[in-house]
């Protein structure tokens, strides 16, 4: 996950950190998800200011702290596992539905309140929705890869 979550900032100018922090939440303890989420929160910010080169100003850094930040509340918002996520395949797939819903609005709220402080983004309807359905699409492939190689591990360790 550390891996593709850092290749993302390759692909999208900002990281799909909903997705990831909500398929760390989901996947790993606390800790390490948070961990996680963060470390791919931190390569984005690095590749951000490198080479993408950011501007470096107190707008800019404001940014970034409330993008981690964001990140952190989306994956404790995940961490919860709720008793009928932890039962099934089914149930842990309806919890990021929701986990990822919940998650979304938390973060994007932290970016509309900056927005508003700051002035310095229109986030428009079409965008919010463009990047609510770029966050599905990796949540729904981060999810699917997850179970798929999950279930091999399983087949694999009752062959033995």
């Amino acid at each position: 996950m550390l891996a593709i979550g850092s290749a993302s900032s390759l692909i999208y100018p900002h990281a799909p950190l909903v997705s990831f922090a909500t398929l760390a939440g989901i996947t790993l303890n606390r800790r390490q998800a948070v961990v996680s989420a963060l470390l791919i929160w931190f390569v984005n910010q690095v590749y951000g200011f490198t080479v993408r080169q950011y501007p470096l100003s107190v707008i800019a850094l404001l940014w970034g702290v409330t993008m981690g930040l964001g990140t952190v509340v989306v994956t404790l918002i995940a961490s919860m596992q709720p008793r009928f996520s932890r039962r099934s395949w089914a149930g842990q797939s309806v919890w990021l539905g929701l986990a990822l819903s919940l998650g979304f609005a938390a973060y994007q709220s932290s970016i509309l309140l900056v927005n508003q402080w700051v002035g310095m983004h229109g986030l428009t309807a079409n965008v919010f929705l463009r990047i609510f359905e770029q966050d599905v699409i990796w949540a729904i492939t981060l999810f699917s890869l997850h179970t798929a190689l999950f279930n091999l591990q399983h087949l694999r360790q009752s062959q033995r």
